[in-house]
């Protein structure tokens, strides 16, 4: 489909455009959703907008196999926690979103096809669940909050999350190490506000229903 004007700058290089531009394409995702009888988590959108825009090349509207590799195989399996039966939305959210973009006009032209996106995905899948499984893949920031989980602290609890990292890092060197590994975390392309967390902040506290399945890190 050709690509319809867009009410945002799909490349934006300042936070203030990038909030505008993340805003108005997960309001449009939204809506779209409820137009096609779509369910939608409460924060759809959010990750690959994310990622596209901290981590890789910054165009929010262009998306080609070798983008959903990166985010999907790489930086969800690195940074996100997600609960073992809500793996399977996390593609279908990938999915949907590609289908929006190409639906409303906003798939850059110099995109994969659409069609081609969409099998491609379903090409990843299997790797998809090894990676989230692979814990040597984990960041140093999904390892901390996956130990903390593992002992029983609840991530919207403030004080139960201070008090852990208050305990963690009264550690030893070797004991903090055995946790996050020596490798240094990577470092995103950008850091826009409330959105790439920085190490030793919690992710956001958990949300009713499906809109609290996953934590970026």
């Amino acid at each position: 489909m050709r690509r319809g004007a867009l009410p945002f700058d799909p490349t934006p290089e300042t936070e203030e455009s990038y909030e505008l531009a993340r805003s108005l394409l997960k309001e449009s995702f939204a809506s779209w959703g409820v137009a096609n009888a779509k369910e939608l988590e409460t924060d759809a959108g959010e990750a690959p907008i994310h990622y596209k825009w901290a981590y890789l090349d910054g165009h929010l509207t262009r998306w080609r196999c070798v983008d959903l590799d990166r985010v999907y195989l790489e930086l969800h399996p690195a940074k996100v926690i997600v609960e073992k039966e809500d793996l399977a939305s996390v593609l279908d959210e990938a999915r949907a979103f590609i289908a929006f973009l190409d639906e409303v006009g906003w798939l850059d032209l110099a995109s994969d096809d659409r069609d081609v996106l969409l099998d491609h995905l379903g090409r990843i899948e299997p790797t998809f669940y090894d990676n989230m499984a692979d814990t040597a893949r984990y960041s140093a920031g999904k390892k901390l909050w996956t130990s903390a989980l593992a002992e029983g602290v609840r991530l919207g609890d403030e004080a139960a999350v201070q008090s852990f990292m208050a305990s963690f890092n009264a550690r030893s060197l070797p004991e903090r190490e055995a946790v996050l590994g020596r490798a240094p975390s990577e470092v995103s392309r950008r850091t826009p506000p409330g959105r790439a967390t920085a190490p030793g902040t919690p992710p956001r506290p958990k949300q009713p229903s499906a809109s609290r399945r996953r934590k970026r890190r």
